[in-house]
Order: C-alpha cells, then sequence, then structure tokens
C-alpha cells in the first residue's frame, strides 16, 4: 500500500495503526517518501533517450511516465536494445538492487510483465471501486484485478529459470517418447551394407535409437547386422560407435552463409524493431472439421494475429508401421491406433489448398503449416506460403532440416525437446546455406508448468545467435507467460487457438480461446507501445 504522506488527512497515530494493520497481516506499509528514495524506472523509454551520454545521469535518476512517440523503423536494427536497459542500469548502480516500477496506468499486464525485464518492486494504487468519484479511483485497481495481477506476477517470476538447457525439461519427457524420431532402414539392409544417405530415413518409430543427428555420422559405415525396412538402426550395429560428437555433413560441402541479415520475411518484415508477429496455431484443434477450421481461422483475424498455421504429415513418411499401429486408448484420442487417430485428424491436399485460399482471398491472414516430414514440405512450399514452420517434433531430423535450407525460404523453426547444444547443430545445419529463419524458445509439454517454462532462455538464444530473429512457442495455461516473453525480446509469438479449452484433444488444454487469445494481442501491442520494443 502507498501513501502520499504530504497531502495525506491521517494523523501520526493513523499512520502508525496503518503500520501495525499492515504487519499484522504480513505486508509492508510505505509514504512517498520512501517510494522517492527507491529510484523509479518507469517507462524505460525515456531512459533510453538519454543513455548516450551516461555521465549525465545520476544514481538518483527519477523518471515520470511521458507519452511513447511513434517508432522509426529507420532506427538501428541491430540489438534488442530496449529489453535489455533495466539489465544495464544495474551494472551502472550496482549499490541500487531495488529498480521501481510506480504504476499509473488502467490495463494490468505492463505489472505482470516488466519484472522479466529486472523491475524488483512495483506500486499502484488500490481501490474498493475503481468506479468511485476522484481521479485516482480511475487508475487504482480493483480488489479482483489487484488478485489476478499478483498471481500472474509470481507465474511469471517462476517462469523466469535459470536460462540454461543441458538437459531436457521433465515434463519434455512423455512427449520425447512418443515424438522421438530415430534413424530407421528405406529398405532391406544386408549384415556387412556401406550405409549410403539413401539407405536411411528419420522417423517416429515405435523402438527409439539413434536418434536424427547420428545421421550423417553413420554415412560410409558398414553394418554390423541385417535391419530390416522401417526397423531402427541402433549404435550397436556398428563398431567404435558410440556417441554423435559434432555436426558431419552427409551431403556435398556447403560454405557457411555468413552474411548478417537481422529480419526476416513472413509476409511483413520481421526485425529487431518491428511489432511482433503474432501466429495463432490452428494445428489439429479443428477435429477434422474443415469448416470448424474456417471458423478459427475468421476468429483469429478478428482477434489480431497477422497468420494461421496448421500441421502438415504424410503419415507413411512420418511413423514407421509399427509406431502406426501401436494401440492409442488415450482419452484424446479419435482411432484405435495411432495411426487411425492422426489419418482422422489430416486433411487431404485439396482441404488445404481450400483453406490456403478462403484465409488468403476471403479473410485476409497469412496462412502457412508445420512440415512434419519432407514430402510434406515440399506440398508446403508449392502452396507458396511466407514461410515454413519446422516444429519441435522434427528436433533432430537433419534429413528435413537439410531439405528445408537447401529449399531458400524463409523458416521458423521450434526448440522444444532441444538442449542448447541441439540448438546449435540445428542453426548450423540451416546457416549453412542462409540466415532467413528465426529460433522460437519452446517446451514442450502440454500444458508446460510454469516453473518449466524457462522464459530466460529467449535471452540466452539472443546472446548466443545474435544476427537471428528469437521468438517464444508457448503452451503453457494462460498467456501472462507469453506477454514476458514479449517483454524478454520475442519477436515472434506463437499459441495455440481453440473455440473450447474443454474439446477432445491434447492441445486445447493449453490452447487459448478467442477472448483470450484477443487480450493477448492487445496486451502485447500495449507492453510494445510503453517499453518500445
Amino acid at each position: 500500500m502507498e501513501l502520499d504522506e504530504n497531502t495525506n488527512p491521517f494523523t501520526s497515530e493513523d499512520i502508525t495503526n496503518f503500520h501495525r494493520l499492515a504487519q499484522d497481516n504480513g505486508a509492508v506499509f510505505t509514504t512517498k517518501s520512501l517510494v522517492n528514495s527507491i529510484r523509479q524506472i518507469s517507462p524505460i523509454q525515456q531512459f533510453k533517450d538519454i543513455n548516450n551520454d551516461e555521465d549525465e545521469i545520476s544514481s538518483d535518476l527519477q523518471l515520470s511516465f511521458p507519452s511513447i512517440p511513434e517508432k522509426d523503423v529507420s532506427e538501428d536494427r541491430k540489438s534488442y536494445e530496449t529489453v535489455d536497459l533495466v539489465e544495464k542500469i544495474q551494472q551502472k548502480f550496482p549499490k541500487h538492487e531495488l529498480q521501481f516500477w510506480e504504476f499509473q496506468e488502467m490495463s494490468t499486464c505492463l505489472p505482470e510483465v516488466v519484472i522479466a525485464i529486472g523491475i524488483k518492486a512495483i506500486s499502484c494504487k488500490f481501490t474498493l471501486d475503481d468506479k468511485s468519484i476522484g481521479y485516482d479511483h480511475a487508475m487504482s485497481i480493483s480488489t479482483r484485478d489487484f488478485r489476478t495481477m499478483v498471481t500472474n506476477i509470481r507465474t511469471v517470476e517462476v517462469a523466469l529459470g535459470t536460462g540454461k538447457k543441458d538437459k531436457l525439461s521433465p515434463s519434455e519427457l512423455p512427449c520425447f517418447k512418443k515424438l522421438f524420431k530415430s534413424v530407421v532402414a528405406a529398405k532391406n539392409l544386408e549384415r556387412g551394407s556401406i550405409l549410403k544417405a539413401e539407405d536411411m530415413k528419420i522417423k517416429v518409430s515405435d523402438t527409439q535409437s539413434m536418434c536424427g543427428f547420428y545421421f550423417p555420422i553413420v554415412i560410409g559405415r558398414q553394418l554390423l547386422s541385417e535391419v530390416d525396412e522401417d526397423d531402427p538402426i541402433f549404435v550397436s550395429d556398428f563398431d567404435g560407435l558410440q556417441h554423435y560428437t559434432h555436426y558431419m555433413p552427409y551431403d556435398y560441402p556447403v560454405l557457411e552463409y555468413t552474411e548478417n541479415i537481422t529480419e526476416i520475411n513472413l509476409g511483413r518484415s520481421i526485425h529487431f524493431k518491428s511489432p511482433c508477429y503474432i501466429i495463432a496455431e490452428i494445428g489439429q484443434n479443428h477435429q477434422g472439421d474443415i469448416m470448424m477450421a474456417k471458423k478459427l481461422i475468421k476468429l483469429a483475424k478478428k482477434c489480431g494475429a497477422d497468420c494461421v498455421k496448421f500441421q502438415k504429415s504424410c503419415i507413411n513418411e512420418k511413423f514407421t508401421l509399427l509406431a502406426r499401429n501401436r494401440q492409442y486408448d488415450s482419452k484424446n484420442s479419435f482411432g484405435a491406433t495411432y495411426g487411425e487417430h492422426k489419418h482422422f485428424l489430416e486433411f487431404t491436399e485439396d482441404q488445404y489448398k481450400e483453406l490456403r485460399r478462403y484465409a488468403v482471398k476471403k479473410v485476409g491472414i497469412h496462412f502457412t503449416a508445420s512440415a512434419m516430414d519432407p514430402v510434406s514440405f515440399d506440398f508446403i512450399v508449392n502452396l507458396k506460403v511466407p514461410f515454413v514452420k519446422i516444429g519441435s517434433g522434427e528436433s533432430g531430423n537433419l534429413l528435413l532440416l537439410e531439405k528445408a535450407a537447401k529449399a531458400y525460404v524463409p523458416l521458423v523453426i521450434s526448440t522444444g525437446m532441444q538442449t542448447l547444444a541441439d540448438i546449435r547443430i540445428t542453426y548450423e545445419t540451416v546457416s549453412r546455406y542462409h540466415n532467413y529463419f528465426a529460433l522460437l524458445h519452446c517446451v514442450s509439454a502440454y500444458p508446460t508448468p510454469p516453473e518449466e517454462a524457462n522464459l530466460n532462455m529467449i535471452k540466452t538464444l539472443r546472446k548466443t545467435f545474435p544476427n537471428t530473429i528469437i521468438g517464444y512457442s508457448g503452451h503453457e495455461v494462460g498467456s501472462s507467460l507469453t506477454a514476458a516473453a514479449v517483454a524478454l525480446g520475442a519477436k515472434i509469438i506463437e499459441r495455440h487457438i481453440t473455440l473450447d479449452r474443454n474439446m477432445k484433444g491434447s492441445d486445447h488444454i493449453c490452447s487459448l480461446d478467442p477472448s483470450q487469445f484477443s487480450k493477448l494481442v492487445r496486451d502485447i501491442r500495449y507492453i510494445e507501445r510503453n517499453l518500445a520494443i
């Protein structure tokens, strides 16, 4: 609670009682004199305007809340300067442990996310009735909204994580087990065969074996045993092979593409200073119904999304026969086997063409899809989409990554189920051909527990790949973590959209309904204006 002691009508005895009451309830009572003793950063843009002359900045810096000017797209695009500003201030003034935000806005999304960029204390006006007479009531937060704000702040705090990923998150393991792609035989292989690239494929196998990163490493090696078509190939099938240590190209050598490109075109230009590009992933939330898919496309446009995205698979190319025949008795199943389930949810090529026409020509929204295998990738490219999505399920699928890179089309690549070392291999594979791609931080858990969201991986990816657009693909319940990702510098946001979060299907629970999606878009645009990012 905050009280301006210069104008308040209360006596010293009242103030003492307020202190005692706050202490009895585990709270802290402060006055304006204490607030003014803590350096206030609100908003950050004004500090940025004077940041070029650091000698003039005093340790008692006090900033008001000015209006934010329109963005100049001609500004320097080489770094995410604004979102790191609090960190810079903390480095300059290390004795100040608190970074204070005095909040006087009617929207509550800013306090929920500014802690992601380093704010350590927040002050805001609080009222029992925001309709009461008086200027401050209109700029105050009601009891219900205040409770929601505090809950979201605590959620964001635990979601920041370490920014490190040297192993998979525990919540990712079920998805990893279900979608792990193994190196399998493309045909019957005899013992003693010297492997060639065309002898192998990378598929979801009922039995996990070597991951796709082994693909280029085993080329030219001799098999110690025979392997039937579609069966997995194991490390033990080779002499002296243990673990992959680095990426080895399995095709002709290509010089690394080194030109610095800090923007990509996904239907509109995306760079470090552009508005966030928002993807509404319909995925398979259409329940196999093309009319429901069209309704979701129309709603995504109404919500303010830039693009709708589906998932395209060639079932036989993505899954081995054993994986397709695996019994699937989940409550979310649309078939007795996993193959039947996937076939039920898969649109035909003609239906995809119809959906693209509807989205682009009638609704006026960008349309694309995730390519789940090389055959599907070719089909999506032929649809003339602005970019192709490579999902987290294709982590380690070097065959698909190499094919996608050679096609020289813009790519958006999720990094779920990948360690930072794996992400480096993905980056190096694609960047050997071009830099027209973005990396999205992602945790492949449906839904993702906040304590495993590890949002600081966005900062890690930005620092590790400074000339690459970084984004966020979220699967958490609600939208506060996604908004925080924008404050951390994510320039591409992807969230599932659904008509009803209680529908049958594993993605609905971590999706946003139209009202939630609309709020997320409004919050993102509000954050961009007020943090000037």
